[in-house]
């Protein structure tokens, strides 16, 4: 029952980063850039399997932030200005919604390699959580910002049947924005319930496991209302929760993903110390015994070099599989 994977887009290789460059003087075909971006795509999943996480990313390597590929496929969405990626240093084109969004192809499935996707192990796919991809948009048409997660949770459900149909397994919908809250504000319960029921739109008549992964803020301020969301797993950033307050609450009815890796540091984690804090949280937040569980990073990967990043994804591996076998 317990399991990994990685939750966010990974680093590239430095092959690829030389190849993007030269492509930008000038210096290389689209026929080179593309054939980079293959060979370094099937690197990143190569590491992954090695390393034996359980479900397998592609790397989203041509993403240019989490948001850019709705932002430049939907309808009725404009890609804004440079905004910075909470309080990180990196940026995300900010959309703006000027119109009804409208979602006239797939978007997903189009800009995955998945004919370089291993057969033997199920696929996973990370997309933008409805109030997340709300907080971070300009909206300049529709009425509300509730009014504009629901219009997005249906587009987000139309797009999670077409990744369904296409072989996906798993989908993380990332959720920063519901923990991230530098000046200690509670979101209102009317909010939370409003966010509940975009999920729930999201997910309609979707036969696919789903992970509401939050990062960047202490997941015990939505607690205990997240633990009634409609999702499988709930994700949880565990070098920014409050992990006292975390283990008074019983997760029997969800599984959880564990962000042990810290993503936002280029230390390799002790692996005997991660097996510890694991263990003490697991032990108190399923009473019943009954366990969910799936081992990953806080957050993305693509903050660190890709040669510490393998690191971090072979140390999540080992240790997963150490927990799995019931071991101290």
């Amino acid at each position: 029952m317990i399991r990994c994977y990685v939750t966010g887009s990974l680093p590239r290789p430095r092959e690829l980063i030389e190849v993007t460059r030269a492509y930008d003087r000038n210096k290389a075909s689209k026929e080179e850039l593309e054939k980079a971006f293959q060979e370094s795509t099937k690197k990143v999943i190569e590491a992954q399997v090695q390393a034996g996480l359980d479900y397998i990313i592609d790397g989203m390597l041509k993403w240019q932030d989490l948001l850019r590929p709705l932002t430049e496929n939907l309808e009725g969405v404009q890609a804004g200005g440079l905004a910075r990626w909470f309080n990180n240093n990196t940026f995300y084109r900010r959309p703006i919604i000027l119109g009804p969004l409208c979602r006239t192809r797939n978007i997903i499935a189009k800009i995955t390699y998945t004919e370089l996707m291993p057969k033997d192990r199920p696929w996973k796919v990370i997309l933008p959580a409805p109030y997340t991809f709300v907080r971070l948009s300009e909206n300049k048409f529709y009425k509300s910002e509730r009014e504009l997660m629901f219009a997005y949770a249906e587009i987000l459900n139309e797009e999670i049947k077409n990744l369904s149909e296409a072989g996906f397994k798993y989908v993380q919908l990332s959720e920063p924005a519901l923990v991230y809250n530098p000046f200690e504000e509670a979101i209102p319960k009317d909010t939370l319930t409003d966010i509940e029921e975009a999920l729930r739109t999201s997910l309609k008549n979707v036969d696919i496991r789903c992970c509401l992964q939050t990062f960047f803020g202490d997941f015990t301020r939505i607690l205990p209302e997240a633990l009634e969301f409609p999702v499988d797993d709930l994700g949880i950033d565990l070098y920014e929760t409050n992990l006292k307050e975390l283990k008074e609450y019983s997760f029997d009815k969800k599984g959880v993903a564990l962000g042990l890796i810290d993503a936002r540091s280029s230390l390799v984690e002790d692996e005997k110390g991660l097996l510890k804090v694991a263990n003490e949280i697991i032990e108190a937040i399923y009473p019943s015994k009954i366990q969910d569980i799936f081992i990953c990073p806080n957050c993305d990967l693509e903050f660190l070099p890709w040669e510490r990043a393998e690191e971090k994804i072979r140390v999540m591996g080992r240790v997963a599989r150490i927990l799995a076998r019931g071991q101290p």
